[in-house]
């Protein structure tokens, strides 16, 4: 199968391959795939199992709720970005929060980090609602890893993370450059609306504050923009 897909919907299983070489098809994915999409029974459908690959599938039979397909086809994705994880704090807007998780899935990020700043203490939604938002944007995109998000209290269990910690602020006297080394692991850090606290950029090396560019950013479009100069 090639590697390069279009033009298709892909759906998202946790299940196995069973031993013969089948995938089970549940839940809001098998209600999309057969109430919404209309699959039926010898059609061709994409699975991915968010670990990095994606199936192409026929359906072999649907039950009340569920469906199995047999796999014939397997690509495997690389995660260029497997190291490198975005600690976003949270928005006074949550749409602005969404757009920031989904668009930065699109362009590859898969590990996050939520966190409540100084200047933004207040409760997250469930985990559930943000796992749900990333899942949608892998199959929108056609990615292959299910991203990873956990939610923290500040950003001071942040800090004491093994790996390098680069913070994103309008202030910093150095401009942004990044090198990926995929033996280190990176945790690329945004202030909210309001900016961090004096306090929270001294957790960090001054030496490792950037700054985006010339112009102030909306949080979300510093996020997004950092996601899209990756390399």
């Amino acid at each position: 199968m090639q590697n390069y897909l279009s033009n298709i919907e892909l759906y998202y299983s946790s299940q196995k391959i069973n031993s013969s070489n089948q995938l089970i098809l549940k839940e809001e994915e098998f209600k999309h795939a057969v109430q919404v999409m209309r699959n039926s029974i010898g059609e061709t459908i994409y699975i991915t199992n968010g670990e990095g690959s994606i199936f192409r599938c026929e359906i072999i039979s649907i039950e009340k709720n569920s469906l199995l397909a047999k796999v014939f086809d397997e690509i495997k994705k690389e995660n260029k970005f497997a190291n490198i994880c975005f600690c976003i704090p949270r928005l006074k807007n949550p749409e602005r929060l969404k757009f920031s998780i989904e668009k930065c899935v699109e362009l590859g990020v898969t590990n996050f980090i939520l966190f409540n700043s100084e200047r933004t203490i207040s409760k997250f939604s469930k985990i559930e609602r943000w796992k749900k938002i990333a899942l949608s944007a892998i199959k929108q995109s056609l990615h292959a890893y299910l991203p990873q998000i956990k939610i923290v209290n500040s950003l001071d269990e942040i800090s004491e993370l093994t790996g390098e910690k680069i913070l994103l602020d309008q202030n910093a006297k150095h401009k942004f450059i990044f090198s990926n080394r995929r033996d280190e692991n990176y945790y690329f850090i945004f202030g909210p609306e309001g900016g961090l606290s004096e306090k929270e950029i001294n957790l960090f090396d001054e030496a490792k504050i950037f700054s985006l560019g010339e112009y102030r950013l909306r949080s979300e479009t510093a996020i997004i923009k950092c996601a899209s100069l990756l390399k």
